[in-house]
């Protein structure tokens, strides 16, 4: 059944007081930044989150922070501040809001200095680095909710690579696209085949392009078996996991290869930041086209244009036996697909089909969460008492017909 737009609205608006940008602020830590792109005394990073606009910089002592890009005082941008030893102090009036968010000096003010700042409200933020990141608590209180601790968390930093870029659509096009197992041996058909190496099960998926779909619910949200029958009395599982509210976890192509986190965190309404995270929990990463990305702030590649020149589609390419015409990047062939679905896709005038069971599933956990956070509770995929990140593990591999596909999952 399509979504009602109602729904649509519920699972997809952050702006302005919308349940679900509320209860996200509230209930989750969010990316800011991958931590490479901070330089220690160097010039602050707009970081724009549900709807807001923010500065991320990292001080003179090498301590990451995040504070409103306004300043308090007549609000010009703090993205304009000078960096000093524990802050960022605003260069129209000199006015000094260290990594806390805690304003310092006001000097232009020639009263008690130290009593005035106490006045001024400023809002604070935690900030946590870890996994490459910079990551970001927007809510209020005194408890931070429970931090992410995902597989590449606490990695060396030889064993994970961080890229993100900002694309113009929803951010819930790109979590959907992360749990669509099926479009995979489609739309990146040929990408998979130019740097699958020699084993890489991942070349499967570009020959059976039905996979049964298997779930389990999880209290971090749910893993799901995508099953493709591959002869000779086996069969090839590739176990993923949602992570609420925007993780997919994605298994190695193969064993003890490198895996895949994606994310897609909303910039705004119309506007999300898309993360990927490479990590081996094996062996170094080596160079991977993430490790080597030229731009850890800007990469992968967006399409170019818009619909007047097919978001610079290579038709001449797909003659040649390309199968997308987006040869820049297995990336780049998504932001097209949501390209192509529009800045908010609509939700209820969709014909889905068998393959879309984990998408759904993306949805009504989504839904279930903002409805709970509207009912005043704490949403139950964000607090649940059993909830541990560390057990959202991916894996994939070939096994004899008639075997159950979680005994992969306990190997992991």
């Amino acid at each position: 059944m399509p979504m009602t737009k109602e729904d649509n609205d519920l699972v997809t608006r952050v702006e302005n007081g919308a349940p679900l940008g509320e209860m996200i602020r509230q209930h989750y830590w969010l990316p800011a930044i991958p931590s490479s792109k901070l330089e220690a005394g160097g010039r602050p990073f707009r970081v724009r989150l549900l709807g807001k606009n923010y500065a991320a910089f990292r001080a003179g002592n090498g301590t990451a922070g995040v504070i409103d890009e306004a300043c308090p005082h007549r609000r010009t941008s703090m993205l304009l501040a000078r960096s000093e030893e524990d802050g960022l102090r605003c260069i129209y009036h000199g006015w000094k809001i260290n990594v806390t968010g805690v304003l310092d000096e006001a000097p232009n003010h020639s009263g008690d200095q130290q009593q005035f700042c106490k006045h001024i409200r400023t809002n604070q933020y935690s900030v946590v680095e870890r996994g490459g990141i910079v990551w970001v608590w927007l809510g209020k209180g005194d408890t931070a909710p429970k931090f992410p601790e995902l597989p590449f968390i606490d990695l060396p930093e030889d064993q994970r690579a961080v890229t993100s870029v900002e694309v113009p659509t929803n951010w819930l096009q790109g979590v959907e696209a992360s749990m669509d197992s099926s479009h995979v041996g489609v739309l990146h058909e040929s990408t998979t085949k130019l740097t699958a190496g020699s084993g890489n099960e991942r070349l499967i998926m570009t020959k059976a392009l039905a996979p049964r779909l298997e779930f389990e619910e999880r209290p971090y949200g749910f893993r799901y078996a995508a099953i493709r029958d591959v002869g000779e009395d086996k069969f090839y599982a590739r176990i993923n996991n949602f992570v609420m509210p925007w993780y997919g976890l994605i298994c190695a192509p193969y064993e003890k290869g490198p895996a895949m986190v994606f994310f897609s965190t909303p910039v705004d309404d119309v506007t999300h930041r898309a993360w990927f995270v490479n990590f081996n929990e094996h062996a170094p990463l080596g160079p991977t086209i993430i490790s080597t990305a030229p731009d850890v702030w800007n990469s992968p590649p967006v399409p170019e244009g818009g619909a007047a020149n097919n978001w610079g589609q290579n038709r001449d390419l797909m003659k040649r036996g390309h199968a997308s015409g987006f040869p820049q990047h297995l990336a780049t062939e998504d932001f097209a697909m949501f390209l192509g679905q529009g800045p908010i896709y609509d939700r209820s005038d969709e014909q889905l089909c068998s393959a879309d069971g984990a998408v759904l599933r993306v949805r009504a956990a989504i839904l279930k969460s903002v409805r709970e956070f509207m009912a005043g509770k704490p949403p139950t995929l964000a607090t649940h008492p059993e909830l541990d990140y560390r057990q959202a593990r991916s894996v994939g591999g070939v096994l004899p017909s008639g075997s159950d596909w979680r005994v992969l999952a306990e190997q992991a």
